[in-house]
């Protein structure tokens, strides 16, 4: 049994996985992948659980280890992980804390409420598209017109984030695979290597890198389309969960 059951995945959930193993607190980390996994140090007080639940299985796990509470800090677009524990949270009887990612949203981008949105808009746009949305939007930018040959795409590098990239018809020579966030001048540098005209990307806040994407966009003269996040979610930010732990308060 554990005092607190963490859905990581996200540099939020590295950072407070570390400080719940610091303080000693006992505490379960859950994650998706063994790239996830691989970015952890577990023992002591801190277990890792690297496999990808379904809510039957969090509602399961949830039961089993009957945690006082269970923090959400998965990725603000992950709004379909995050109901899912939040439903298995209601199942088992688990007080349910989302942490919430501050905005970093800034003038002069183009906002899109969805991938149709997005997608419709760039179908009308020329030029070089370099997009840092991730894997599991590969196969609908497939829609993008001279997709192939247009589109660069920014993913971790997981086997299967590759594959899935490939598997959608990109070509390996436009698939980079690497972990972030980068800093202002990476990110230029691989914009002007793309010859990119058009920035698509998440608003991913300070924990990804986001001010820094705008930064070396702007430098390199590219358009910035956003992809809103699909939820604001209430919840406190890493950096006040992080104090709550520090003080033993949590």
């Amino acid at each position: 049994m554990v005092e607190i059951l963490l859905f990581g995945g996200t540099t939020e959930g590295r950072v407070l996985a570390e400080a719940l193993k610091r303080k000693g607190i006992p505490a379960m980390v859950c994650v998706a992948t063994e790239y996830g996994e691989s970015l952890l140090e577990g023992g002591g007080s801190l277990a890792v659980h690297a496999e990808r639940l379904d809510e039957a299985a969090m509602t399961a796990l949830m039961v089993a280890q009957r945690p006082r509470l269970v923090l959400d800090a998965t990725h603000p677009y992950a709004d379909d992980v995050s109901r899912s524990i939040q439903n298995a949270c209601a199942a088992a009887g688990c007080d349910y804390r989302r942490v919430r990612r501050e905005s970093q949203m800034e003038e002069g981008c183009l906002s899109f409420p969805d991938m149709a949105a997005l997608i419709g808009w760039l179908a009308g746009q020329p030029g070089v598209i370099f997009s840092s949305l991730g894997s599991k939007e590969a196969r609908a930018l497939r829609e993008v017109p001279g997709s192939e040959e247009r589109l660069w795409l920014r993913i971790l590098p997981s086997r299967k984030g590759l594959e899935d990239c490939l598997e959608a018809g990109f070509p390996a020579r436009h698939i980079i695979c690497m972990q972030g966030p980068f800093s202002q001048e990476l990110n230029e540098a691989m914009f002007r290597a793309a010859g990119a005209d058009i920035l698509i990307t998440k608003e991913s806040g300070r924990a990804g890198g986001f001010a820094e994407k705008l930064a070396a966009a702007r430098n390199c003269g590219m358009t910035v389309a956003v992809l809103a996040r699909p939820w604001d979610a209430e919840g406190e930010t890493a950096a006040e969960w992080l104090r709550r732990i520090e003080e033993g308060t949590i």
